[in-house]
């Protein structure tokens, strides 16, 4: 499965990085095709660039968890990536409010 775009947003978050930002969307957890599982879509912007992926679970709550679970991954890949520190709040460095 391919994600493209968020078509329901449900939050949005915005992270400080050196001298710009980063934003994280995350859209509302919906059925997979086979109506059984669940995934919930994110998004994660730093200048030109967008990444879009999505997390599965059992159940719309575990989605959810689980896609915050992986923003937090890819947060940190972002950030060593570009060597460029990323945080929530100018007086907490590097902590993303996004646990993995």
């Amino acid at each position: 499965m391919k994600i493209t775009h968020i078509e329901e947003p449900i939050a949005f978050r915005k992270l400080l990085a050196g001298d710009g930002n980063v934003f994280v969307a995350i859209g509302k957890p919906a059925l997979f095709d086979d109506e059984q599982d669940y995934y919930c879509p994110y998004c994660i912007e730093y200048q030109e660039t967008k990444k879009f992926s999505y997390a599965g679970g059992a159940d719309s709550v575990q989605a959810l968890q689980l896609a915050m679970k992986k923003i937090a991954v890819d947060l940190a890949d972002l950030s060593k990536k570009r060597r460029v520190e990323i945080s929530w709040f100018s007086d907490m460095p590097g902590e993303t409010g996004f646990e993995p």
